[in-house]
């Protein structure tokens, strides 16, 4: 192997002008020395093409891509067919990489003798940046990812925050015709690995924009119809971690109905698959050792006495409206 394989960067561009620059500048400013930038860009809606174009016209490393707006998942598959490297890692559009991230992420990767490396994030709010909590680095196998991301005390199905070997994406492709692409494809690589590392230092800078959450009550619930896949997926290879699917799946269904009630879009018909979830498994959550107390109270609530729900969602919602001065649920 050379000592500095080629890594192929992808970074998914649309709408996002105000950030593009900052987006760009990041990856041609790496420390690792052997990189291919692929710059993916959707035709219409801002100037981020126009952008773009003057990069390319800077740096010879990066490769322009332009195609219709037709979704998150053709773009990342027109990534990879104009990708050439060993590696492959991605920074959208819209976020931005600390310098040394793709070096840091290749030495963890050549070190432990890993497939995919994988590290922490920065959350950039509008204000203030909150960076993951610190923790020892990980040799992680696949049934190891899998039970961190169900359990939610790691890392989760993103692109952005790891670098892959670029074998693992022969014959996968991201589905286009559904949200959340990156939750069925990560879990397949995930489980091609023979050993994953995990290092918490962030290196990634995820920004949080106040339009994504424009569609929230849609998207919790392509989350959880995502989620349902994933643990099917799980439960196929390893059934012995049915009591952390359960708990994954019984707070996926209890913040569907959240969100519905946080923005006065719950009724029962709507919720009707929501609340058969919670109803059938209401008892064996109570049991279950992987569910924690709030998730078990919320259970309840949502079966029997859903203004208590509302009421906690609301105060949650602006205790994190004045600590972020951003909205989420």
């Amino acid at each position: 192997m050379n000592e500095y394989p080629k890594i192929s960067v992808i970074s998914i561009i649309y709408k996002v002008e105000p950030f593009l620059r900052e987006c760009i500048d990041s990856m041609i400013n790496q420390t690792y020395p052997n990189l291919e930038i692929v710059l993916v860009v959707g035709t219409g809606g801002d100037g981020s093409l126009d952008i773009a174009q003057e990069y390319v016209e800077k740096d010879e490393r990066i490769k322009l891509v332009i195609c219709e707006p037709k979704g998150t998942g053709d773009a990342r598959n027109r990534g990879l067919e104009t990708a050439t490297g060993d590696y492959i890692g991605f920074v959208d559009g819209d976020d931005y990489a600390s310098p040394e991230m793709f070096e840091k992420l290749f030495s963890l990767i050549k070190e432990h003798q890993a497939d995919i490396a994988v590290c922490g994030k920065y959350s950039e709010y509008p204000d203030h940046s909150e960076p993951d909590p610190p923790g020892e680095i990980l040799e992680m196998t696949s049934r190891d990812a899998f039970e961190m991301i169900l359990k939610g005390t790691g890392f989760f199905f993103h692109c952005w925050d790891k670098l892959f070997k670029a074998e693992l994406f022969d014959g996968v492709l991201f589905p286009t015709d559904r949200y959340l692409e990156d939750r069925y494809v990560v879990n397949l690589l995930l489980e091609r690995s023979d050993r994953i590392v995990y290092d918490r230092t962030p290196l990634y800078h995820f920004r949080i924009r106040s339009d994504s959450l424009s569609r929230i009550d849609e998207m919790s619930e392509h989350n959880t119809a995502a989620d349902e896949d994933f643990v099917a997926f799980v439960l196929e290879r390893y059934p012995e971690l049915a009591s952390e699917c359960e708990a994954f799946l019984m707070y996926d269904h209890i913040t569907c109905i959240q969100n519905r009630l946080l923005h006065n879009t719950f009724t029962k018909e709507i919720s009707s698959g929501h609340l058969d979830y919670i109803r059938s498994h209401r008892k064996s959550i109570w049991n279950n050792p992987c569910a924690g107390r709030r998730v078990k109270i919320k259970t309840l609530l949502s079966l029997y006495f859903r203004p208590g729900l509302k009421a906690l969602t609301e105060h949650s919602d602006r205790k994190a409206k004045r600590n972020a001065k951003f909205s989420i649920s």
